[in-house]
């Protein structure tokens, strides 16, 4: 069963750029929330791999802070070379395992032959009406895998799965291009950081897949496409022998990460001139005619459930796909995960961690506010003293000093209590909590102070303490009501603190966004 989350991140990254969306889904559909990308830190990525996995994870960090991104969920497509992906036959003695099936074959790839391996596989149906059972399986480098996702946690990222950017995309474009193309095979094709894609969907399954290097700049613009589309001419020769009478109507989609407008704009007129068979090359003749769509990668958002988006900055639909991943939409059944089951299994550790963590950043919180309210009362005394000029009352000063001292037993009163605060963390809200407490310390004036914070149900809580006036109370509430972590925060009651020497007392409820 799938995991439930309201706001999630997909983040992918390419050999120069890191790409964000921030997705959520409603009765209403998907609906995408914030886009952001930057340029990937020189030197972390080479070769087509990541160097510096500590660099490229603080530059998501910043990116993510800088543009307001709370939600911590992510799935994630990274630069691995190699990354395999293809289709298996599972023959009738595999059944019974077919995850050692899978294991077996893939140790035989010569490209992952000298490394630790991280594999995933999925069922998929088979295209010629029989009871055929076939896999779609994916595998690359666990190691390389493992540090990102281990420095992405450093950085508070809760990493969820892990897969190849052209599962992604053909995810985000799947109710558009696939979904309602019941009388047509269909050829996806993507070019980005020198590999090349090849899918075949006959009757919306999934019945090909090759995955190749493809280093563009070794060749001109015209040469590349040439070299592209007598790959894709292969590949239709073949199916047509092999499909004989069968479904003859065929759909290519080729989208190709360009960043270059110049070569952007020739590529396109080349796809132009394919469409009137003015060029050398073109598909098969003596054929039923085939539909070409040409398109640059930053323009596949159009063909994603986000494409009406009202952003500026338009997103990224591989980052769609990710995202899109961990929402339990409707997709190709293509479901992987190159995420290490170890990695998955320590995340109860990651969680008691961090829940000590943020307990830690509660005392600390108090701490602060506590003392802060202490400096400001020991202020006042000071100016109190210097305007009478040394003519206090003996008893004046002396009531003051008492107030200090009950100031100061109440400091140590409340670093001793944090049970509460214990229960409260343990929540399943805890990856919130430090947003939360972070949160009530910005919207805490200097005349009140926080003496107790409780929760029964980790849905709401009640704040208690201290404070000066009515009036800061008033602007306390009034600034906890603009926190996007509360929902509704309310003031339960007030009153004089008889022991306090004139301090009101307050209670504060809040109820948290679920």
């Amino acid at each position: 069963m799938k995991q439930q989350f309201k706001n999630v991140l997909g983040i992918d990254i390419s050999f120069d750029q890191i790409n964000l969306a921030l997705l959520r889904k409603s009765k209403n559909g998907l609906k995408l929330l914030k886009v952001a990308g930057c340029p990937v830190p020189d030197g972390a990525i080479k070769a087509g791999n990541i160097e510096d996995a500590t660099a490229l994870a603080k530059a998501i960090k910043h990116l993510k802070v800088k543009n307001k991104i709370r939600t911590n969920h992510v799935a994630l497509s990274m630069v691995m070379d190699p990354t395999i992906m293809q289709t298996m036959d599972i023959p009738n003695n595999a059944w019974d395992d077919v995850g050692q099936f899978v294991r077996n074959e893939i140790k035989h790839c010569a490209a992952l032959s000298m490394t630790k391996i991280a594999s995933d596989y999925c069922g998929i149906k088979s295209t010629d009406k029989t009871d055929k059972r076939r896999a779609f399986v994916v595998a690359a480098d666990s190691q390389k895998i493992t540090a990102f996702v281990d420095a992405l946690n450093k950085e508070g990222l809760d990493v969820n799965a892990v897969e190849p950017f052209s599962v992604a995309y053909i995810r985000a474009c799947y109710a558009k291009k696939i979904a309602e193309k019941f009388d047509q095979n269909l050829v996806f094709v993507i070019l980005r950081d020198n590999i090349l894609t090849l899918c075949v969907f006959k009757n919306q399954i999934l019945d090909f897949v090759e995955n190749e290097k493809f280093e563009v700049d070794r060749f001109s613009c015209e040469e590349s496409f040439r070299l592209i589309i007598e790959k894709i001419n292969a590949l239709l020769k073949f199916y047509r022998l092999k499909l004989a009478d069968e479904c003859d109507n065929w759909e290519v989609d080729l989208c190709v990460s360009i960043s270059d407008e110049s070569i952007k704009e020739k590529m396109g007129s080349l796809s132009a001139k394919l469409k009137t068979d003015d060029l050398p090359y073109s598909f098969l003749q003596n054929s039923s005619p085939v539909e070409f769509e040409f398109k640059s990668l930053d323009q596949a958002y159009l063909d994603t459930p986000v494409a009406d988006t009202k952003l500026a900055d338009k997103p990224s639909a591989i980052a769609v796909g990710l995202a899109m991943k961990l929402l339990n939409v409707e997709d190709c059944g293509l479901n992987t995960n190159l995420l290490l089951p170890e990695m998955v299994n320590s995340k109860p550790e990651r969680k008691h961690a961090l829940i000590i963590a943020n307990i830690a950043a509660a005392i600390f919180l108090l701490a602060v506010l506590v003392i802060g309210f202490l400096d400001m009362q020991v202020r006042n005394i000071k100016e109190s003293v210097k305007e009478k000029h040394g003519k206090l009352l003996s008893s004046e000063v002396k009531s003051m000093l008492n107030n200090k001292d009950s100031l100061d037993e109440q400091i140590v009163n409340t670093t001793e209590n944090f049970e509460n605060m214990s229960a409260i963390l343990n929540t399943a809200f805890f990856a919130r909590w430090d947003k939360v407490l972070d949160e009530i310390r910005y919207a805490t004036p200097k005349p009140v102070r926080i003496v107790n914070i409780f929760s029964n149900d980790g849905l709401k809580i009640m704040l208690k303490g201290h404070a000066l006036s009515y009036e800061s109370i008033h602007l306390f509430v009034r600034m906890l009501n603009k926190s996007e972590y509360m929902k509704l925060v309310s003031l339960i009651g007030t009153e004089k603190d008889t022991e306090s020497s004139g301090l009101v007392a307050y209670s504060v409820s809040c109820s948290l966004v679920e």
